[in-house]
Order: structure tokens, then C-alpha cells, then sequence
């Protein structure tokens, strides 16, 4: 996937994209008043104002527009995807890219929240600090919230990586709200969902976390003042020790897009360098999880080509495994 800056030239493909996504989904929130505020709002002359001034950037998958964002200095707007890729991960992917963006320059961001987007946000960890008024015509009224998010997060400073603990287990399994959360986590790797805390610990405690070797397994929990906010493994994949693979990579689903997710990888990334003494880490990611693709090449992996396309069967679908790896040097 590609999140670039728009060209003039694509002017007409993200008005459409916008206007699209309103008329489809605003409908179910708004009377039509406010449908026809936000399109207005959303005009083609006011998005080829912000691509001229270099405000505008698009998601392409295989040079498929997906979705598109805007941000003017640490504000954000006009953060939309189609309505066939919602629900998939994209519109975090998007937040998130413009949040680095705006973290280069700015301590936070703000938004002005429609309805169908503001449950994202807050799940992004914007909070509510004021209302706005919006008057349309027949004197419909919209009121919306303004939300703003710290980027520079202190607790982020009192993050731990320490070995895994059984009562881990409870944290883990309720950041899991699903059958298809737990098998982006995991795979195959475990039965029937729901699984439960004991599930894990059987697993990780007695059988090694299905490793023959005896000291070949090493489950980690990352901490902060509050508690569990993520975790993963690691484990070697070569007699010589010099690869070290991570696997079931997992953060608090509260926590997710505040930065978490990178600094626990970079942690365990130090971690098999330094204490394990590896070469190189790889892992694996299915294509249909593009906010944790992309949060494990900021840490800094990249992708490996393949010869041949790694697919599974997962849930009556295809997942295809998309393989990363970073080297010590």
C-alpha cells in the first residue's frame, strides 16, 4: 500500500471518493440538511484549495484508491475511505500516518468529529474538549464534538518489557473482542473461540509454546504504571541462534494508535539483539491487517519478497501471509 500526497491531477478521483462516502453513510446518522452541508462543505473548489497547498494525501492498494485525509498544520479533516473498504482497518492506517506527520511539528492534534467517525476517534484516544455549531438550512442545527489528542505521551516513558506472567493471561484474552481478532493473533494456532487465560498459560507453561527445544521460547509482556498494555514472543527459528522470530504480537485494543504497538517492537527488537544475541528478526502479518503491516515497518522491518505466496484458509477466506524481517546492521 502507498499513502502519498495528491496530485492536481487526481483532483476528481478524491472529490468523488469524498462525496461517495458522504452520500452513502451520512444519511444513517444525519437529516438531509446536514448531508447536504457536509457535501458542500466538501466541495471540489475546497479540496483542490488544500491540494494545492500540499494538505491532501490518498491510500492506494495496488494503485486501487481506497481512502483519503487531510491535515492543515495539526489539524486533521476530511479523513475518509470508501464505503466497500470500511471496517478493515484502513481509516486507522490513515489517522495514524497523519499523526506521524503532525508529530514532526506539534505536541497534538485535533478534529472536528462527524458521528459515524467520532467512536474511531476516541478509540484512537482523541478525547472531547469542546462543541461546535454548524446551522444548515431549514434552521437544522448540527452540533459536533472537537477532539483532541496528546502525541507526545508521557506514560509512554514508564514502558517495560519484562517476561510473561500468568495472570497476563486475563489481559490478553480480553483484548481478543473476536473469532477474526484472535486469528490475526494467532493463526491456527489455538481451537474454537473463545479462548481463555488457562488456554494460553497451557500453552506457554507446559508446553513450551509448542517449541522442542527446552530454552527456545520467550513470551514477553509490555507494561506500564497501569499494567498489561501489549504483548509478544520470541523464539529462535535456526540451530545456529542467530534468527529470532516474533509472533503473537498484541496490544490493548483501548491503547491502540497511541504509539504502543511500535515501542514495544523496538523494545523487543533491542531485547533480541542485545540479550539474545540474534542476527536477524523476522515475522509474519496477514494482508488484511494493514494497521499492524505498517506498524511494524515504523519500528523498522521491512518486507520480504517471496517466491511463492504464503496462504491460508482462515474463517472460509484466503489470508496471505506477508513475510518482514530487519537484519542487526
Amino acid at each position: 500500500m502507498e499513502f502519498v500526497l495528491v496530485n492536481m491531477q487526481d483532483t476528481e478521483k478524491v472529490y468523488k471518493l469524498v462525496q461517495e462516502t458522504i452520500k452513502s453513510v451520512y444519511p444513517k446518522y444525519y437529516l438531509q440538511e446536514i448531508v447536504d452541508m457536509f457535501c458542500e462543505f466538501h466541495s471540489r473548489d475546497n479540496i483542490m484549495q488544500d491540494i494545492m497547498e500540499g494538505n491532501v494525501y490518498i491510500l492506494l492498494d495496488d494503485g486501487e484508491l481506497i481512502g483519503t485525509g487531510t491535515k492543515k498544520e495539526n489539524h486533521i479533516t476530511r479523513v475518509y475511505v470508501l464505503p466497500k473498504f470500511q471496517k478493515k482497518g484502513y481509516g486507522t492506517f490513515i489517522m495514524n500516518r497523519l499523526e506521524e506527520l503532525i508529530g514532526k511539528n506539534y505536541d497534538y492534534a485535533d478534529i472536528d468529529a462527524s458521528l459515524p467517525a467520532c467512536r474511531l476517534y476516541a478509540h484512537l484516544g482523541y478525547q472531547t474538549v469542546d462543541h461546535g455549531i454548524w446551522e444548515c438550512k431549514n434552521n437544522v442545527i448540527q452540533v459536533y464534538e472537537i477532539m483532541k489528542k496528546q502525541l507526545v505521551n508521557k506514560p509512554m516513558e514508564q514502558l517495560k518489557l519484562r517476561p510473561y506472567k500468568p495472570k497476563d493471561g486475563e489481559a490478553i484474552v480480553s483484548w481478543i473482542k473476536d473469532e477474526r481478532a484472535l486469528r490475526k493473533w494467532s493463526s491456527d494456532r489455538y481451537g474454537a473461540y473463545p479462548i481463555t487465560a488457562e488456554d494460553i498459560n497451557y500453552k506457554y507453561l507446559k508446553c513450551n509454546g509448542d517449541c522442542e527445544e527446552a530454552d527456545n521460547f520467550y513470551p514477553m509482556t509490555a507494561v506500564d504504571e497501569n499494567g498489561p498494555v501489549g504483548h509478544l514472543i520470541l523464539r529462535y527459528t535456526n540451530a545456529e541462534k542467530t534468527t529470532i522470530r516474533l509472533g503473537f504480537i498484541i496490544v490493548d485494543d483501548s491503547k491502540r494508535g497511541r504509539g504502543y504497538g511500535k515501542r514495544m517492537i523496538q523494545m523487543a527488537i533491542r531485547y533480541a539483539f542485545d540479550m539474545l544475541k540474534a542476527e536477524k528478526i523476522t515475522l509474519g502479518v496477514f494482508d488484511n491487517n494493514p494497521s499492524a503491516y505498517y506498524c511494524y515497518k515504523a519500528a523498522g522491518f521491512r518486507e520480504i519478497p517471496m517466491e511463492q505466496e504464503l496462504v491460508f484458509t482462515i474463517l472460509g477466506e484466503k489470508w496471505k501471509c506477508i513475510e518482514l524481517e530487519v537484519n542487526k546492521e
